[in-house]
Parts: structure tokens; sequence; C-alpha cells
């Protein structure tokens, strides 16, 4: 029988209420996209398929029941310890690729968690201004090469050479002022494997160490994620190897992996076929997922892209990149947005875009054009702060230096529809983006 995932929670939660681990069963709550590596959830070292029914996900309820009897009988003896290779520098280094960073690593997850306290901690020390403080509601998501660069300068503070300064390992084990309690604040209730490390993290008074079963567990975890990743990968068509996340398509059923291949030949390519119809006369007749995603031209479309200022479709777009479309400077970046964009014949027409892009055209330009100092090549990061009497007043932050150097400009809204008018006619002129 397939139970929604707030009935799973729940009997997760009763079957294992005297577990040793410290689990965490709100994992079972699917958050955007929580299945599209490779349609489970792992509690554990155990692989809990999810289900696709009427559009929503959901268990079997055998299998929560399996899960939760396996979980409680775990026994963590806490004098039984291994070192857990925590803090350490090595899990940074030789990475390769964004796949790299994202395979199933829980010792590089941990250091990853260490660090970045670390640096939130010394920069709490500096002053900067409040748009830039800490936020845990806004946290970034681990490994995730968009957070602001905040990832990439943990590692660019490695090949900077500036580690003995700034992260050096104090008697407490823990780099530079960084304390149990600060690392415990910022992430005791991130998890691994369904479970919160931290939970069990203990200072032996030379190194960190974790019980042996649990480190053994996380060990086998590690490997089933590896596994059933690299198993999504392969296309169910040709049996071709791709990237991770890349083939990966939604259909009613749940995610299946078609190769661009694969995916152009069991869908149509769309060719502007409804380009200038209103969204809302649309008919059941017109299906977007009989097309091919007219932006990444490699999955199966779920749904009609459509501009809600001019109430124009744009064209059938994946559930990837309908959410990729919210993420404003990035979607702004990508090749073909701008067009994409402009399919919309009131925008076109207009010579402008939707409004809630015109703040993204205007940082995306800043970033472009602004810099700190005349020999400084590093790109800024370009913040709104505010809105006041027609100007937005937006600083520029350049984290490529140690004084992590901040500078305001003011753009008016003429000068900002200005921006946006020159964006629109290189991208209709061919010569901009996308």
């Amino acid at each position: 029988m397939l139970i929604s995932p707030q009935l799973a929670q729940n009997t997760l939660a009763d079957l294992t209420k005297a577990c040793d681990l410290p689990l965490n069963p709100g994992e079972l709550i699917p958050g955007k996209g929580e299945f599209l590596d490779h349609g489970h959830v792992l509690l554990g070292d155990i692989a809990v398929r999810g289900y696709k029914d009427k559009g929503l996900w959901k268990y079997d309820d055998r299998d929560i029941r399996r899960a939760g009897q396996a979980l409680a009988g775990v026994s963590i003896d806490t004098t039984d310890v291994v070192e857990a290779q925590v803090p350490s520098r090595r899990y940074f280094d030789d990475r390769e690729s964004y796949d790299d960073w994202r395979r199933a690593d829980w010792r590089r997850t941990l250091n990853y968690w260490i660090y970045a306290a670390a640096r939130r901690y010394r920069r709490s020390e500096v002053h900067t201004p409040a748009a830039f403080a800490y936020d845990p509601a806004n946290d970034f998501d681990v490994f995730d090469p968009e957070a602001i660069g905040f990832e990439v300068n943990i590692a660019d503070d490695f090949e900077a050479d500036v580690w003995s300064s700034r992260y050096e390992i104090g008697s407490h084990g823990l780099p530079g002022e960084l304390t149990l309690e600060d690392l415990v604040l910022h992430y005791g209730e991130r998890t691994i494997a369904g479970t919160r490390p931290l939970a069990l993290l203990a200072w032996s008074g030379t190194h960190w160490v974790l019980p042996r079963a649990y480190a053994d567990m996380l060990d086998r975890w590690q490997e089933r994620e590896r596994t059933l990743a690299e198993r999504a990968r392969i296309c169910t068509g040709c049996r071709a190897q791709g990237s991770r996340w890349g083939w990966r398509t939604v259909t009613p059923s749940g995610y299946v992996t078609l190769c661009p291949v694969c995916s152009g030949k069991a869908f149509e390519t769309y060719e502007g076929q409804l380009d200038g119809v209103a969204y809302r006369s649309l008919r059941r007749t017109h299906r977007s997922d009989e097309y091919l995603c007219c932006l990444c031209r490699e999955s199966r479309a779920a749904l009609w892209d459509h501009c809600h200022e001019h109430g124009h479709v744009r064209g059938p777009v994946c559930p990837s990149c309908n959410t990729f479309e919210g993420k404003g400077v990035a979607f702004l970046r990508r090749n073909g947005s701008a067009q994409h964009l402009l399919r919309c014949r009131g925008c076109r027409e207009g010579r402008t875009l939707p409004s809630r892009f015109h703040l993204d055209v205007v940082l995306d330009h800043l970033e472009e054009v602004e810099r700190h100092g005349r020999r400084c090549r590093h790109r800024p990061h370009a913040y709104r702060t505010e809105y006041v009497h027609g100007v937005h007043l937006i600083i520029l932050h350049c984290d490529a230096h140690a004084s992590m150097a901040t500078w305001t400009r003011e753009v008016t809204a003429a000068e900002a529809a200005s921006i946006v008018r020159v964006y629109v006619d290189a991208a209709l002129s061919g010569n901009g983006p996308g």
C-alpha cells in the first residue's frame, strides 16, 4: 500500500523511538527535486524507493516498516570508536568537477561543515554590511556552486596558501577560534544518511572520533548512494552513461533516464508552434509533455512556460529548467535564456522583459563592468539592499581580497530601464546573451 510522506514519517518515528541513531524521520518529506538523483531516500544504509502516484510522491508502507525495524535494531557503542578524520584539508584537494564535489562522501561533508563554520565565525568578527551577515534561514546547500561563491572561497583559501594563518588547528581540535558549540549552532541539524552526525562526534583530547558502528554504517551509505547515483546516469533506451542529473526526465510515474538522442526520438522538438498564443486559451489537446524542453532540449517537457505579464506562451519546459528560471542572474547568463523570455510577443514588441527580471539584468551589468580597483580582475557580487524614491541602492562585494572590499552604486529607475533596453536589443540582434 502506498502512503503519504507524512504518514511514512510518523510510522518511521514510532518504529525508531528507542533507536540509538540520531535519526531524522523528516528526511522522508521530499523537497523539490528530492528524487531527481536516483529515486530513493537513504536512511542509514537502507534505501527507500519513492513512487509517484497521481502527481504526488509516496512510499510503500512495507518498505517504511522494514526500514524502521532495521534501524531500531542498530546498536551504537560510544566506547568503541574510530577516528573521524576531521578536520582535514585533503578532502578539498584534487577535485576535478562539479560531479566530484557532489559524490557522496561523508568525511568530506563533515570537513566542509567544519571549515564553512570556521569561515563564518571569522567573518562575524570582521565588520561587514548587514547584507552579508549569515542568515540561517537562507543557508546554502552543501557544495552548491551557485551559492554566491561561498563554497568556492573555502577552496580558494587553501589554494592561496593562507591556511596556517586563518585555519590553524587549535588545542581544541577545530580551526581558528571555532568551538564545537558554534559548529553545532550552524550545522547541528544537518544530516548525512538521514542522521545527525554532529550528535555523535566527540573529542578524545587528541582527535575527533565517531562510534565504529556508526562510521561503518556511513561507509555503507556512501557506497550505496554512489551505486544508485551511477545507475541513474544510464539511459534506459541505449544504456549510454551521462553526467549526474543531466538525462533525468520526469514522467507521471517518476523520473527516468533518457539521453538527448533517445529523448529526441521519443518527443517532438518545439519550433515555436504556439508563439503568440495566449496561455489561457490553450486546450487540453496541447500537451506540453509531448515535446522536448525548449530550453535544455534534452529532457521531456512537463508544463507550458508563459509570460505572466503579457499572458503569451513561451514554450514547453521541463521541471528543472522551470525551476532554474527563478534563479535570476544565473538564469539570464544561461545560453538561450534571453531569447526564450523574448518568445513572448508582448515582451518582444515592447523591447522589454518581465519586470521581475529587470533588477537581475542591472545586477548582471554591474558585475560585468564594476571592479574593485584598477588591477582587480575578479568579478564582484552585486546585491540590492533597498529601493527608495525610484533609486536602487546596490552593494558590490569583492571577496577575492582579505579585506572583502565592498562599495555601493545607486541606479535610478530610468538608468535601470535603459540597461534593460540595451540588454534586450542586444539579445534581439543576436549580439547579446542567449
